[in-house]
């Protein structure tokens, strides 16, 4: 379940540990903007459900960015 964090996400929003290309980070967004990312050692485990649904039915390779530059999925189907 790794995903991409962008480089605007290098560090932790809760203990700040810094992004080195592994594990199992996940992006926080509000309203589509991605506005941090949580390590591992702080997500907590419904966050991770969450993250693992939102896996299971969102097709994140068909990811785009909208005009208003929020982050849209289309579901999986």
């Amino acid at each position: 379940m790794s995903r991409r964090v962008p480089s605007s996400c290098t560090h932790c929003m809760r203990c700040r540990r810094k992004y080195r290309g592994r594990g199992e980070w996940n992006l926080v967004f509000a309203k589509g903007y991605v506005t941090g990312a949580l390590c591992p050692s702080c997500q907590t485990p419904e966050e991770n459900a969450e993250a693992v649904i939102n896996e299971a039915t969102l097709d994140y390779s068909k990811g785009r960015i909208d005009d208003a530059g929020r982050f849209v999925v289309e579901p999986r189907i």
